[in-house]
């Protein structure tokens, strides 16, 4: 979040916005950019984690992936539902980091990103 917000920053300096309209589409676009780049990475660990569940012979470990990597498709089998949990999970991380960059200010602190 700090380093989009920080990069967006640092493109958008010369634009006609106006100081707090920037901090808004800048809190606002990277905290939807993070929450993407959270899902995506996360969603191997959710894989596995759902599948273990799921298996009802006790499977351990390396079973899990042994077992999502053959079924599923291989290493892209891990990334199965993505795009669900981009829409349900990118919508509660953008808004608790949108939180975050909203109560820090104020607070009287910086936003993200822009000092």
């Amino acid at each position: 979040f700090d380093v989009v917000s920080t990069f967006l920053y640092g493109i958008m300096a010369n634009t006609d916005l106006k100081a707090t309209d920037l901090k808004w589409f800048v809190s606002l676009l990277s905290a939807f950019v993070a929450s993407i780049f959270a899902c995506i990475t996360s969603q191997p660990g959710d894989m596995i984690l759902t599948e273990t569940y799921k298996s009802s012979n006790g499977a351990g470990f390396f079973a899990v992936i042994n077992d999502i990597y053959k079924t599923k498709g291989g290493a892209s089998g891990f990334f199965t539902g993505v795009g669900a949990r981009i829409i349900h999970v990118s919508s509660i991380i953008t808004s608790q980091l949108v939180i975050y960059d909203i109560v820090k200010q104020a607070l009287g602190l910086p936003a993200t990103g822009s000092h």
